[in-house]
């Protein structure tokens, strides 16, 4: 354990709720529920604070497999290396259900190694069925302790055994940072573009289960990821369909995570495929970032496959023709299957997100204004000339500016040459940018439109 928090994986067969206790540790909901088997398949982590102690909890996938689980196999390899990586084993088995061939599984294979592990029957509701946890001793291991996730009972208890079980982390084992200096990127688009490719790409290992099956993530994964001297989080979501393509249950639910995975982003990075071109649904994805206010880059995948640099110019004047409203988005060229293309991916990130984060003086901004409006003089509202008295900025992320003016109803044509203008100024390709207008009466308020 240097320079990183204690993990915990959270391990058991399919369908004991490893999920639902991982939410009731956290004390949100962060992975998937329903009643269905083999609902998580990328491991899901998170970090939490217990008082003075700090750890990352891991919600991974069933072990052992069961014919009804699509991708069983990959799933159970990819919750092994969740555990290697692990500072200890929280097993979980159902208590309601009682002890299964594959409880005996899980801990004869944790029993081969020296990983610290800790048993929790989950479902235990009342003392009757407490008493029918003896059962499990039959594996070697003394009876587990008996917990309700969806009620909450026992969990105290478990948390305190989790921390007598780890180690207490050293002064300089802290939280990698969250605030203004990591770069969060959500990376979106429809099912099999090759989101999770880039992203295990990136880390160098499986974080994300890959498939040619459309629909192989579900849930939101985190990775944490150094490039140079800057830091990111990247955000695996799964693919987002057009709402009457989306099944109802679990694929409804991970489209949910992957817009609020858009709305914790400050960059989005969608991916889109130049063999099936470019559609609706992209527009969609896109002009959800943009209204959400997030920086927007476009990365077409699998570039290999176009050819000259003609193909690629044409395929994004397509997409700024068709989509007006994006045409300040960034655009890219990259093939995840070669590595061509990521680095430049990512320097459209950077200067994206810097766009995104841009802080103007006041009296730089009105300068700039000023010099709008000798350029084009604002138009005539009513029995009188637009008159914009001054200006400052107001919010960043995106940049928003408010402006002061002697009468409502702004015209949209006018609003955006403004938009433009500011955009020739500052370099904000990428960046939506938002202008509020205060009319300020008489009496000096100030009543914005």
């Amino acid at each position: 354990m240097q320079n990183r928090l204690a993990r915990v994986a959270i391990v058991g067969r399919p369908n004991v709720g490893k999920s639902t206790l991982f939410n009731r540790l956290l004390g949100r909901r962060r992975s998937i529920t329903l009643d269905t088997p083999g609902v998580t398949r990328d491991p899901v982590s998170a970090s939490v604070k217990w008082g003075d102690r700090r750890l990352e909890l891991v919600d991974t996938g069933g072990l052992g497999g069961e014919s009804v689980i699509e991708l069983a196999e990959p799933v159970h390899q990819h919750t092994l290396e969740s555990i290697e990586g692990a500072d200890l084993a929280v097993v979980v088995f159902d208590g309601r259900a009682g002890l299964n061939p594959l409880d005996a599984e899980t801990v004869a294979l944790l029993g081969r190694g020296l990983l610290p592990v800790l048993y929790v029957a989950n479902k235990v509701e009342g003392p009757a069925q407490e008493d029918e946890l003896g059962e499990f001793s039959r594996l070697g291991i003394d009876p587990p302790l008996a917990v309700s996730a969806e009620h909450g009972a026992g969990i105290g208890a478990l948390k305190d055994a989790i921390l007598r079980a780890i180690p207490e982390q050293k002064e300089n084992e802290e939280e990698s940072p969250r605030g203004d200096s990591v770069c969060r990127v959500a990376v979106v688009g429809r099912p099999n573009v090759g989101k999770s490719s880039l992203v295990n790409r990136l880390a160098g290992s499986t974080l994300s289960l890959v498939d040619d099956k459309p629909g192989t993530t579900r849930d939101v994964v985190d990775l944490e990821l150094s490039r140079g001297n800057k830091d990111y989080l990247l955000l695996d979501t799964a693919g987002m369909r057009r709402p009457s393509k989306v099944d109802r249950g679990v694929e409804e639910l991970s489209v949910g995570r992957s817009v609020g995975a858009v709305r914790r982003a400050q960059v989005v990075l969608m991916l889109i495929d130049p063999i099936e071109g470019v559609t609706d649904q992209e527009a969609r994805i896109a002009n959800l970032a943009w209204r959400e206010g997030r920086a927007l880059v476009i990365a077409v995948n699998k570039c290999d496959v176009l050819g000259s640099e003609g193909e690629k110019r044409r395929l994004e004047e397509t997409f700024r023709r068709i989509y007006g409203s994006l045409y300040a988005a960034k655009f890219c060229f990259m093939s995840v299957l070669t590595g061509e293309g990521v680095d430049g991916c990512f320097k459209k990130i950077d200067a994206a997100y810097t766009a995104h984060s841009l802080s103007v003086r006041t009296s730089e901004l009105n300068s700039i204004i000023a010099r709008a409006i000798e350029d084009r003089q604002p138009p005539i509202i009513g029995r009188g000339r637009l008159k914009i008295l001054y200006s400052t900025q107001t919010g960043t992320r995106p940049l928003t500016v408010t402006l002061f003016v002697n009468r409502s109803g702004v015209p949209e044509n006018y609003r955006r040459y403004l938009e433009r203008y500011l955009r020739d100024q500052f370099d904000l390709e990428g960046s939506p940018i938002r202008l509020r207008f205060s009319k300020r009466s008489s009496h000096g308020d100030d009543r914005p439109e």
